[in-house]
C-alpha cells in the first residue's frame, strides 16, 4: 500500500514537472513537452527539430503571443511558461541582424593590435555593448599571453570580465583577434570562442593588423546552432559603421 501511495506522489511530481505547450511555426500548430527546468534553449531546439526546419535554424527564437522574446538562458520555470500556452517559433532579427558600431570602435582596435602585438604576435580584444541591443560601443583588451602564432587569454582576467558584464548588464558582441599572415579561422578559432551561442561574431584581421584601420580585407564569421561558422561575404553583413 505504502508503496502504491510514493509512486502515485511520485507521478503526481512528475506531471507537475512536465506539461505542453502549442508552438506554433507557418501556420502550422503543434504540442510539445516541456519541463520546468529544462533551459529554453532547449525547448527551441526541440521546437526546430519537430518542424523539421534545416535553414538557417540559428535565425529562429521563440516569442510569446505579445512578441516579447523569450530569453533563452531562462529556464522553462523562470520564463514564466505555462501549460497549454502559444509559442510563435519565428525569426530574430536581432540574431541575424547587423551590430551597429561606435564610431571609435574600429581604430580604438587597431591601435590596441598596434600597441600590443608590435606587428609580430597576434592580439585580441572583445567588443561589448548592452545586452540584448544590436549596439557595439565598448572595447576590452584581455589580460593574455602572445606569441606570432596564437594568444590565451588569462583565466583570473576572465573570470573578472564576468562579473563586470554581468554588473553593467553588458555582453561580449564580437571577438576579434589578428593572424600574422592571411584572414582565416584557424581549428582553435573554431573550438574556443569566447562565447559559444549561436549568432556570435568572431573577425580576424591579417598581418598583424598592419595598415589602415579597415574590415576590408578581415575574415568575419557567424557561429550557427550547431557549432559551425559561417563565413560572411564581407564585414558589411555583420556590421555597420558610421
Amino acid at each position: 500500500m505504502n508503496d502504491t501511495v510514493e509512486k502515485r506522489k511520485e507521478q503526481e511530481k512528475e506531471n507537475q514537472e512536465k506539461f505542453a505547450v502549442q508552438i506554433v511555426y507557418n501556420g502550422v500548430t503543434k504540442p510539445l513537452d516541456v519541463e520546468r527546468n529544462q533551459h529554453v534553449t532547449v525547448v527551441l531546439q526541440r521546437a526546430i527539430t519537430l518542424f523539421g526546419i534545416t535553414q538557417n535554424p540559428h535565425l529562429l527564437s521563440l516569442f510569446r503571443e505579445d512578441g516579447s522574446l523569450i530569453p533563452e538562458t531562462d529556464t522553462v520555470e523562470r520564463a514564466g511558461l505555462k501549460p497549454g500556452q502559444l509559442l510563435l517559433l519565428r525569426p530574430n532579427a536581432v540574431k541575424g541582424g547587423v551590430l551597429k558600431l561606435a564610431a571609435n570602435i574600429v581604430p580604438s582596435t587597431f591601435q590596441v593590435f598596434e600597441d600590443c602585438g608590435r606587428g609580430e604576435c597576434e592580439c585580441a580584444v572583445f567588443w561589448t555593448g548592452p545586452a540584448g541591443d544590436e549596439i557595439v560601443d565598448g572595447l576590452k583588451h584581455p589580460v593574455h599571453e602572445r606569441s606570432p602564432y596564437g594568444y590565451h587569454v588569462d583565466s583570473n582576467w576572465l573570470t573578472d570580465f564576468w562579473k563586470e558584464l554581468a554588473a553593467s548588464e553588458c555582453s561580449v558582441k564580437v571577438q576579434v583577434h589578428t593572424h600574422p599572415g592571411k584572414a582565416f579561422h584557424s581549428a582553435t578559432d573554431d573550438r574556443w570562442p569566447i562565447i559559444a551561442q549561436d549568432g556570435f561574431l568572431s573577425i580576424v584581421i591579417p598581418d598583424f593588423a598592419a595598415g589602415p584601420p579597415t574590415l576590408s580585407r578581415a575574415w568575419v564569421g557567424r557561429l550557427q546552432a550547431n557549432g559551425n561558422w559561417q563565413q560572411l561575404e564581407s564585414a558589411q553583413e555583420a556590421v555597420m559603421i558610421p
